[in-house]
């Protein structure tokens, strides 16, 4: 298994070979081990047989082979083989179990905006990230539940932002410009994700209730505040609180499909937003009147 020289092999090489041979006559080839190939195959994200695949290939029963995806950042395209054992080329970095977590989030989330839910397999993650896929699991159970935790980061993200527009202001159609504005700004930075996101049907049932919840609690807080300022029917102000609120929701759809542009988007929900409102106090005030 000596050597005199390495050997480099483009990832579409190593590819090519271990669907050609079985891993351990490609390994015999290159001076390593079977399990030594495998984890080059591994930090590349290079598809190789499983156990079982030369049997079933002997008798016309091969599975399909799986195309070969694209490399992973970090890595290059490809890798050199050395005859002598050299350090590991993974930048090995101790983080904290928190700050590892933030980081594989982080990961899949750059991972899907370059490339679509798709490509953010567990795998593809902790290749992108430095670490096993061994260690992704250990922090999450799955990939759903990875994918979860980032639709949550990024609603809290949303929710905070607009939180401290509230604090800037106890005018109440002031507080309403400025949380419809910065939603829809929000939106227009974390929308393309979060309708990724959003369109795995796993992801979307795991959030559902407390999504739910969420958004009942908001409209009658909302709705008694109305009341509390202007007085009225509170049936009047849920009405009026559930519509607008609808018609910032659509508003921000459109702006994260890239179907209006964010200003246009703005100017035209502030204006049914804050009209709407006005118009619905003024005949509620009118109706009370002598």
């Amino acid at each position: 298994m000596n050597r005199r020289r390495p050997i480099a092999l483009s990832r579409r090489e190593l590819y090519q070979r271990v669907w050609s041979e079985p891993l351990a006559t490609v390994a015999k080839q290159l001076g390593v081990s079977a399990n030594g190939v495998a984890k080059i195959c591994n930090r590349l994200l290079v598809p190789y047989p499983s156990r079982g695949y030369w049997a079933k290939a002997s008798v016309g029963k091969a599975p399909a082979r799986p195309p070969l995806p694209p490399h992973p950042e970090h890595s290059g395209a490809g890798v050199t083989i050395s005859g002598v054992p050299a350090a590991s080329r993974r930048r090995r970095t101790r983080l904290e179990p928190e700050q590892r977590r933030e980081q594989l989030i982080q990961t899949a989330a750059d991972i899907m905006v370059r490339e679509g839910q798709h490509a953010a397999s567990m795998k593809r993650i902790a290749a992108a990230a430095g670490v096993s896929e061994t260690q992704v699991y250990n922090y999450f159970r799955s990939r759903e539940v990875l994918l979860v935790e980032l639709a949550r980061r990024e609603f809290a993200k949303i929710r905070a932002a607009r939180q401290l527009d509230v604090e800037q202001t106890s005018d109440h159609y002031e507080r309403i410009t400025r949380t419809t504005r910065t939603y829809l700004r929000e939106i227009g930075v974390r929308g393309a994700l979060l309708q990724t996101l959003l369109s795995s049907p796993e992801v979307r049932v795991m959030l559902r209730a407390e999504h739910r919840e969420r958004y009942d609690t908001g409209l009658h807080q909302h709705a008694d505040a109305l009341v509390s300022l202007y007085g009225g029917s509170r049936a009047a102000a849920l009405a009026c609180t559930v519509m607008l609120t609808n018609v910032c929701l659509r508003a921000g759809k459109l702006i994260a499909d890239q179907k209006i542009p964010l200003e246009s988007g703005e100017r035209l929900c502030l204006a049914m937003v804050l009209q709407g409102s006005r118009d619905l106090f003024t005949r509620e005030d009118s109706v009370r009147r002598p």
